[in-house]
């Protein structure tokens, strides 16, 4: 096996330095000479004690809250905020409600503490919480994994009751941890109800966490509750309806994943996992337990993909937490150890790593880039391509600086030094630079602190004593990064490459190699181990590459046209677009991508000979490709390619055959990014068949002209996983 680990140093070359060019760029430094003080924050949790009484039909609850304070908020006034639609009933001495507008959600008090009671503060309070305007645009769930960061201000409903932190339904003192223990009681209109939150359960309805938390999550519905013991931790499932079999098939799962990441991170934080199912369609991992729509959960792909994803995120984001005022890398990490590893364990790790550098590429103009210390949360294509997929490149470029055996050992002292605390980028350098001897800060300050990514090209050629002179460019605008990059020589007579990694720092720099005559072809970055702006040749036309467009135009065809305007307009939301009538043009825009709409569009026939290098002919029946004939009957059809005259645009075909489905494609296409064609299938449009076209060419290979036989530059040593899967 071909382990990250082991590939060659740049030892075995002779190394160029171009004279003369600019200096490594030197980034202001974030990481301070000594380590930052994690349990500073310790002192500072305050430790909610709640009885709490939900009535769903009347969509209101009443709590009464006894609050013991640190010492470290005791003397001056104490200020919190809460929902303005809950009402204080009690009256805690000089308790002042402050001027704030009249159209604000949130509440801001004053409190001042007596003397016998410094420590302790009781509130009761109560109204109704509903938040029916972002309840009616549930967030919607992505086919490739894709939290939403929407929130509400509340829920409780008839249908289910989900209050967090920005529902304000907890008295919040600032930005401080908490803990707590919480009792719901139901009213008699719910009496089966359930109630779930983190940490243990101590009885019926009643919940506690002695660790620090950010926030206090509360779900209820009429659940049906299954459970099944593994070790220390007890597993459960939390269901709307019975349904014993899906039950187990979550349950299992969860142990299975829980003894990976112990296995490789260390002891899993909390005494129990939930699956709870959810209501609304979200897709949310919440200390000790994961909250999936109901028609989440019954997608198969779901228990590879998102679940052990918001599994692992008990280790990072809700048992270490991200200083999101300095960037939130958990996401990164998280996709890394989960979505990424799950890929890398099939092999196709290198496979995701492209499809993140895609996205990156597709959906990230100029315009809409930030560096990852700006990153919180993900609230469209172009910030999860940067804060998922930039950190997850991130941690793969750390893990390859480090070596497999020294990276999972930092992760997991790291996480047994910050579990439940606090931790930013700048503890992470000085975590992993302290163990592994290596001054990081570079490194760190280099991804995290600035934006854009850095575009590599090569050049070989011959020099004398029958050498190679391999020349790697820096050719993006800004200045040059420090990149460890690495290269595979294929030889003659040699079935597998050579591969070395190649530390530049330099605007252009290179190596020698020995052995021109039998040198075949050179391979940059053949892993795509490197965060980097792709090139156009590398990155094959995609759905999602129609979809990141920052100017698009839609050609309607005559035939249903009301209909296609329809799809159009919804697309077009939030970009410079124009539609246009097919028999008002003769040629298609130039100056954007374009999406062609009919297979009645006279300009349909320009979508298939600009396919025809991916093998796409166009039948009278349907469009023939590689996999078969894709029919017309019964089925809608999407294609991609490049724009005929500008390579760098893409070109995209969308046929329907039953105009009935066409409010099914319009919300599903969207999810579909990663694709170059899809077909869906029926009244129900399911998808049976998707892909994504070969690369043709880039300017990261080089083939000795007239080399013979041709050079398979996919036959590539296989990478050897982080770890791989405990058995069932």
């Amino acid at each position: 096996m071909f382990s990250l680990t082991n590939r060659i140093s740049l030892g075995v070359f002779q190394r160029i330095i171009i004279i003369g060019l600019s200096l490594c760029y030197l980034l202001s430094s974030f990481v301070s000479a000594q380590p930052v003080d994690v349990d500073e924050a310790e002192s500072a949790v305050i430790h909610h004690s709640l009885k709490i009484i939900l009535d769903p039909q009347k969509q209101s609850l009443s709590v009464e809250d006894s609050i013991s304070l640190p010492d470290s908020m005791q003397g001056s006034p104490l200020r919190f905020s809460l929902n303005s639609n809950l009402r204080i009933s009690n009256k805690p001495r000089r308790l002042e409600k402050l001027t704030t507008a009249a159209s604000t959600e949130i509440s801001q008090y004053s409190v001042s503490l007596g003397r016998r009671n410094r420590n302790r503060l009781v509130l009761a309070y109560s109204g109704t919480l509903f938040d029916s305007t972002r309840q009616s645009s549930a967030e919607q769930t992505s086919v490739e994994y894709g939290q939403s960061s929407t929130e509400n201000m509340g829920i409780i409903s008839e249908q289910g009751v989900y209050l967090n932190k920005s529902s304000a339904w907890l008295a919040d003192f600032g930005s401080g941890l908490v803990s707590f223990d919480i009792q719901v009681e139901f009213a008699d209109s719910a009496s089966t109800w359930t109630a779930v939150s983190q940490g243990d359960r101590l009885g019926n309805n009643s919940w506690r966490s002695d660790q620090a938390m950010e926030e206090v999550y509360l779900i209820a519905a009429d659940f049906t509750e299954y459970s099944q013991a593994a070790d220390s931790v007890e597993i459960l499932a939390y269901l709307r309806e019975p349904d014993p079999n899906l039950a187990s098939k979550y349950i299992d799962a969860a142990g299975r994943y829980l003894a990976l990441y112990e296995s490789l991170l260390g002891e899993y934080p909390y005494g129990k996992f939930a699956l709870v199912e959810s209501f609304r369609e979200t897709e949310y991992g919440i200390p000790s337990f994961a909250l999936l729509g109901e028609q989440l959960i019954r997608y198969p792909f779901i228990l590879e993909s998102s679940y052990p994803h918001e599994i692992l995120h008990n280790w990072w984001g809700n048992g270490v937490y991200p200083d999101d005022e300095t960037g939130n890398w958990s996401e990164g990490l998280t996709a890394y150890l989960a979505d990424h590893l799950f890929r890398e364990m099939n092999g196709l790790g290198h496979e995701y790593r492209k499809d993140m550098l895609l996205n990156y590429k597709n959906y990230v103009s100029a315009e809409a880039d930030f560096p990852l210390s700006e990153f919180s949360a993900h609230n469209s294509a172009a910030s999860q391509a940067v804060g998922h997929g930039k950190s997850l490149m991130l941690w793969h470029m750390l893990r390859i600086q480090l070596g497999d055996e020294l990276f999972l050992s930092g992760l997991q002292q790291f996480y047994e030094s910050y579990k439940f605390k606090r931790a930013s980028f700048e503890n992470i350098a000085l975590h992993f630079s302290g163990l592994s001897g290596l001054d990081l800060n570079g490194f760190f300050r280099q991804w995290v602190n600035r934006t854009g990514a850095p575009e590599l090209s090569i050049s070989v050629e011959e020099v004398v004593g029958n050498r190679a002179r391999i020349m790697l460019a820096q050719i993006q605008s800004g200045e040059p990064y420090t990149l460890r990059v690495p290269i595979a020589l294929y030889y003659e007579g040699s079935e597998v490459p050579e591969i070395y990694d190649i530390d530049i720092t330099q605007r252009l720099e290179g190596v020698m190699a020995d052995d021109y005559d039998k040198l075949q072809a050179v391979l940059v970055d053949p892993y795509f181990d490197v965060f980097r702006r792709l090139d156009r040749k590398e990155s094959v036309p995609t759905v999602g590459e129609l979809f990141g467009a920052k100017a698009i135009s839609f050609v309607l065809p005559e035939a249903e046209r009301q209909y296609w305007r329809q799809m159009a307009e919804a697309f077009a939301v939030g970009v410079d677009a124009k539609i246009i009538n097919a028999e008002d043009i003769f040629v298609l825009p130039q100056d954007r991508s374009v999406w062609i709409l009919g297979r009645d569009n006279p300009f349909a026939q320009t979508v298939f000979a600009a396919s025809e290098l991916y093998g796409v002919e166009a039948k009278p029946s349907g469009i023939l490709m590689s996999e078969g004939e894709l029919e017309y009957a019964n089925r809608s059809n999407v294609l991609v390619t490049r724009h005929p005259e500008n390579a760098e645009l893409a070109l995209g075909f969308i046929d329907v055959d039953q105009i009935q489905t066409m409010p099914g494609i319009m919300g599903k296409l969207p999810y579909y990014g990663k694709y170059s064609y899809l077909s869906f299938l029926g009244d129900e449009s399911s998808n049976d068949v998707r892909g994504i076209w070969p690369s043709m060419g880039s300017p990261m290979q080089w083939l000795k002209p007239g080399s013979q036989p041709a050079i398979d530059l996919s036959n590539l040593p296989t990478q050897q996983p982080l770890t791989v899967m405990p058995p069932k």
